[in-house]
C-alpha cells in the first residue's frame, strides 16, 4: 500500500468545471443549508445570484464590531461562513416589500432556471408570490424550497437548527459509547451539510428531467427526512428486532469491536491503525512494531485474517490555480437584468 500523504499523489490542481454551464440560479437564502446549495451549484458552472435585504440581513452577516476591528473593517461581511456558503456567487439587494423590488424579483426568476429559498414556510404567501403563482408564470422554473420540518403538517412554521434536525431523524441517539452513554454527534451542522447536498442531487435530477418534459417542478425538501437517511441501518434494524438501536461505541453492527493502534514512533498523529476484533490475539511485536512500517503491518495482519485499514489523517492542501472565485460582490449584470 502506498502513503496517500505522498505530495505526488494528490493530482493536479483543481479546475473549473461547467457541467450547469448557462444555468441561472436565484436565491433568496439564509445560514448554511441552502446557501451552500447555490454555492455548489455555482462551483459546478451555474450563475448564482443571492437576493439579500438590507432590513433583514443573511444571518451570517450579524456580526456586531470589535474593538480590535481596523477602522473601516466591514463586520457584516467578516464571518467566514458567510463567504463559505456564498463563495462563486453574485449578490443584489432588493425590498420585496414594496411593488418596485417584488417586479425585479421577478424579471430576475424571468432569467432563471432555478429559484431556491429557505425560509419558514408562508413568507412567499405573504409577499403575494405563492409557490402556484410562481410555477404559473414561469412554467420551466425549477423552485427548490428547503426548511427544518417541510413544507406542510404541524411543525411547518417551526424554527430549525441543525442539531435539533439531527436529533429527531435519530440520528444523535447512535452516536456514542458502547454502555448506551449518548454522546451525539461532534458536527454540529452535519443535518445542514447533508440537506445541502440532497439539495444539489435534488436540483440536478430536476434539471435533467425539465429536459425531457419542458416543465420544472417544486421541490419540499425536509432536512429531518434528509437526515433520517444517515439512520437507514438503525430503521432497518428496529424493524426486524423491534428493539430501539443505541449506540454501540467502535463495534461494527455485528457486535465486532474495532480497535485503533498507534505507532509508538508517531510524532504528527498520522500513524494510527484500525483492525477489527479484540487485540489480545495480536504478538507484542505487531503492536509495539519499531521501525517496522505501517505498510508492512497492514500486511501482516492481513495475513492472520484480521481486517484492518490505515487511519487516514488529511493533510492542509493549497489553493489550486483553478478555484472558482471566493467570496461575495455586488453583480452588476444582475442588477442591471433586474432593472429591464
Amino acid at each position: 500500500m502506498s502513503d496517500v500523504r505522498d505530495a505526488e499523489r494528490i493530482g493536479p490542481p483543481l479546475t473549473d468545471i461547467e457541467w450547469l454551464d448557462g444555468v441561472n440560479v436565484v436565491e433568496v437564502t439564509t445560514a448554511v443549508s441552502a446557501p451552500l446549495v447555490g454555492r455548489v451549484l455555482a462551483e459546478l458552472g451555474a450563475e448564482v445570484v443571492k437576493v439579500e435585504s438590507r432590513a433583514k440581513p443573511d444571518v451570517n452577516r450579524a456580526r456586531l464590531p470589535r474593538p480590535t476591528d481596523p477602522e473601516g473593517f466591514p463586520a457584516d461581511e467578516a464571518f467566514q461562513l458567510l463567504h463559505e456558503a456564498s463563495s462563486s456567487k453574485r449578490s443584489v439587494t432588493l425590498n420585496l416589500k414594496t411593488e418596485a423590488g417584488r417586479g425585479l424579483f421577478l424579471d430576475l426568476l424571468g432569467d432563471a432556471d432555478v429559484f431556491i429559498e429557505n425560509f419558514v414556510p408562508g413568507w412567499l404567501d405573504r409577499l403575494g408570490l405563492t409557490v402556484a403563482d410562481l410555477r404559473a408564470r414561469f412554467p420551466r422554473l425549477v423552485i427548490l424550497s428547503a426548511s427544518g420540518y417541510g413544507q406542510t403538517g404541524p411543525l411547518r412554521t417551526q424554527r430549525s437548527y441543525a442539531p435539533v434536525m439531527s436529533a429527531l431523524a435519530g440520528v444523535e441517539g447512535l452516536i456514542g459509547y458502547d454502555d448506551g452513554d449518548v454522546l451525539g454527534c461532534s458536527a454540529l451542522a452535519l443535518a445542514d451539510l447533508n440537506c445541502s447536498f440532497y439539495g444539489v442531487a435534488l436540483v440536478s435530477a430536476a434539471l435533467r428531467g425539465r429536459e425531457d418534459t419542458g416543465q420544472g417542478c417544486h421541490i419540499d425538501l425536509s432536512q429531518i427526512e434528509a437526515a433520517s437517511t444517515l439512520a437507514g441501518e438503525a430503521f432497518a434494524e428496529y424493524g426486524v428486532t423491534g428493539t430501539p438501536p443505541g449506540p454501540r461505541g467502535n463495534a461494527d453492527p455485528d457486535g465486532r469491536p474495532w480497535t485503533l493502534i498507534r505507532d509508538p514512533g508517531d510524532r504528527d498523529g498520522s500513524g494510527w491503525i484500525a483492525a477489527a476484533g479484540a487485540t489480545d490475539g495480536l504478538g507484542a511485536e505487531d503492536l509495539s512494531r519499531g521501525s517496522v512500517s505501517r505498510d508492512e503491518l497492514l500486511a501482516r495482519l492481513t495475513a492472520r485474517g484480521v481486517e484492518t485499514s490505515p487511519v487516514l489523517t488529511p493533510r492542509p492542501g493549497g489553493r489550486g490555480s483553478g478555484e472558482r472565485r471566493a467570496g461575495i460582490h455586488p453583480d452588476d449584470r444582475a442588477s442591471e437584468r433586474a432593472r429591464r
